[in-house]
C-alpha cells in the first residue's frame, strides 16, 4: 500500500513538472489507477508560464491513452471544459485537449467546442477555443466564430474586437479571400456584420499620429532623455565608440537616476573601462531611493576578474536571492564551481526561484561548457515546472555528454514536443 502511494505521488509530481517520467510509470504500472491526477493534469495547466509555454494537451492525451479509465477522464475533461472560467490557461488547455478527442472522430468532443465557445467568458480571454475551432473545421468554423462574436457584441455593445483572427486564418488560408468572403456572408447574417463592424470601429479608433521622432545632440543625451530607459532594441545597436563614450560619462556622474539609466546599458554589453569601477557600485549598500548597486551587480556578469569571482562566491550563500550574484560566474566560472551550485539548487522549493535558478545556470552552462554541469542540472530538472527552458536545459546536457540514461528515457514523453524531439537530432 505505501509503495502504491509512493508512486502515485512520484507521478503527480512528474505530471505538474511536465516530465516523461510520469508516462513511463503509469506505463510500468498498469494495475495502479492514476485517474484522479490525470483529471486534475487535464482541469489545470501546471506550467510555470502557460501564456509563453507550447499546449501540454499532448502530454496528457497520452496519458489519458494508456490509461484503464479512459471513459472517467474523458467524462471529467467535458465537464471542465463547460465549468472553468477562472483560469485562461487552464481554459485554452482544456479547449486543446478536447480538439484532440475531436480529432479522433470524438463527435460529442466536436460539440462541446463549439457549445463552450464564448460561453461566459473570462474577462480579456473572448479569444480562447477559436483556434481549436478553426483548426478542426476551418471556414466553416470561422463563420460559426463570427456569428457568435455577432451575438456577443449585440448584447455586449461596449466590447472590442480587432481583425487578428481573421489576419491569422487568411494567413493559413492563402487561396481564400477572406475579408471579402465575410462581407458576403454579412450581407446575409446581420451577426456577422455586427462583428465586422466592431472590428472597424475598434480600427478606426487605433489609428494614432506616428510620434515625431527626437534628436539628440549625442548618445548621451539621447540615453538621458529616454523613459524609463533606453530601449532593448536601440541599446542593442550602440557602436563600440558610443559605449566608450556613455562608461566615461557613468565614471563622472552624480545623479542617481542617470546613473541607472546608464547602468542598464551594461546589464547588455560589457562595460569597456576598468571593471573595478562598476564592482565598487556593487559593492555598495543596497538603497531602498535608487537601484544602483542591483544594476551594478546585474553588469558584473560580462566582467571577469579574480576581485568579481570573489565577491561572487562571498555573496551566493549568503543572499536570499542567490542567482542575482550566481550570474557572475557566466564570465567568472572555474572548474568546481558545480558544487556550489548544486548545493544552492537543492536548498530551494519556491517554483520562482527554481525558474530564475534555470534561467541563471543555463546562461551559465551556456557560456561555460562542461561535463560537470550535470549534478546542478539534474537537481532543477527535478524540481522545474518550465517547459521551455527544460528544453534548454536539456540541450546543454545533451551538448557536453552529460545526460543521464534516466532523463534520456523520459525526454521523448516530455510535454513539449520540441523537447521530446532533442535526441532525434
Amino acid at each position: 500500500m505505501q509503495e502504491t502511494k509512493t508512486t502515485k505521488q512520484t507521478f503527480f509530481d512528474s505530471l505538474k513538472r511536465g516530465t516523461g517520467e510520469a508516462y513511463l510509470i503509469a506505463r510500468e504500472n498498469p494495475t495502479i489507477d492514476f485517474s484522479k491526477y490525470i483529471i486534475k493534469g487535464a482541469l489545470n495547466n501546471h506550467a510555470y508560464d502557460g501564456q509563453c509555454e507550447s499546449s501540454r494537451a499532448h502530454y496528457i492525451f497520452d496519458l489519458i491513452s494508456i490509461s484503464n479509465q479512459e471513459a472517467k477522464i474523458r467524462s471529467a475533461v467535458l465537464q471542465g471544459l463547460a465549468t472553468v472560467r477562472d483560469d485562461t490557461w487552464s481554459l485554452t488547455h482544456l479547449f486543446d485537449l478536447v480538439k484532440i478527442f475531436a480529432q479522433q472522430g470524438d463527435t460529442e468532443a466536436r460539440q462541446a467546442l463549439y457549445d463552450n465557445f464564448l460561453h461566459n467568458p473570462i474577462p480579456g480571454s473572448d479569444w480562447v477555443g477559436s483556434s481549436e475551432i478553426l483548426e478542426l473545421d476551418g471556414w466553416r468554423g470561422l463563420l460559426f466564430i463570427a456569428e457568435k462574436y455577432g451575438k456577443w457584441l449585440e448584447q455586449s455593445p461596449d466590447e472590442w474586437l480587432d481583425d487578428r483572427l481573421i489576419w491569422l486564418f487568411q494567413e493559413n488560408n492563402p487561396q481564400l479571400q477572406v475579408m471579402q468572403e465575410l462581407n458576403r456572408e454579412a450581407k446575409k447574417n446581420r451577426h456577422i456584420r455586427i462583428y465586422l463592424d466592431n472590428i472597424k470601429r475598434t480600427e478606426a479608433g487605433a489609428v494614432n499620429p506616428k510620434p515625431v521622432p527626437q534628436t539628440f545632440a549625442n548618445i548621451v543625451a539621447e540615453v538621458l532623455h529616454s523613459t524609463p530607459s533606453l530601449s532593448y532594441r536601440r541599446t542593442s545597436k550602440l557602436t563600440a565608440i558610443e559605449l566608450e563614450t556613455l562608461a566615461h560619462h557613468l565614471i563622472t556622474e552624480k545623479n542617481k537616476a542617470n546613473q541607472e539609466k546608464l547602468l542598464d546599458i551594461f546589464d547588455i554589453h560589457p562595460f569597456p573601462l576598468d571593471s573595478e569601477f562598476i564592482l565598487n557600485l556593487a559593492r555598495q549598500k543596497p538603497s531602498s531611493g535608487n537601484r544602483i548597486t542591483e544594476y551594478a551587480t546585474a553588469a558584473l556578469k560580462h566582467l571577469h576578474s579574480e576581485t568579481i569571482r570573489q565577491f561572487a562566491l562571498e555573496r551566493i550563500p549568503k543572499a536570499r536571492h542567490p542567482q542575482k550574484f550566481i550570474n557572475i560566474l557566466c564570465s567568472n566560472y572555474q572548474d568546481g564551481d558545480a558544487q556550489l551550485l548544486t548545493e544552492i539548487a537543492r536548498k530551494f522549493k519556491n517554483e520562482h526561484m527554481i525558474e530564475q535558478l534555470a534561467v541563471t545556470y543555463i546562461d551559465i552552462y551556456e557560456a561555460n561548457k562542461t561535463p560537470e554541469c550535470k549534478e546542478p542540472l539534474e537537481v532543477l530538472y527535478a524540481k522545474m515546472t518550465c517547459g521551455l527552458h527544460r528544453n534548454s536545459l536539456l540541450r546543454i546536457l545533451i551538448e557536453n555528454k552529460a545526460l543521464s540514461e534516466r532523463i534520456r528515457e523520459e525526454i521523448p514523453f516530455d510535454c513539449d514536443l520540441e523537447t521530446r524531439e532533442l535526441l532525434k537530432n
